[in-house]
């Protein structure tokens, strides 16, 4: 698989690393209506694999109905 550069400014994220970057291993993003379906969806939780069996396949419009749930509190 091809190595990809996430960014993020959330600076307060565990992942977070110099220059608003995410150095989490992996990333899961979903749409918001799946946060609305699963509202104690939290990375981590379980078993990644589970967590997006579970979920689903998640369509969006455009970005701003898309959610990135990889977030955890330094």
């Amino acid at each position: 698989m091809a190595s990809v550069n996430v960014n993020c400014t959330v600076n307060n994220c565990y992942f977070w690393a110099k220059d608003n970057m995410c150095s989490a291993d992996s990333i899961l993003i979903t749409s918001d209506s799946a946060t609305n379906e699963h509202p104690s969806m939290t990375f981590g939780q379980e078993e990644e694999g589970n967590l997006v069996q579970s979920i689903g396949t998640t369509p969006a419009r455009s970005i701003t109905d898309t959610a990135c749930h990889t977030f955890k509190s330094r």
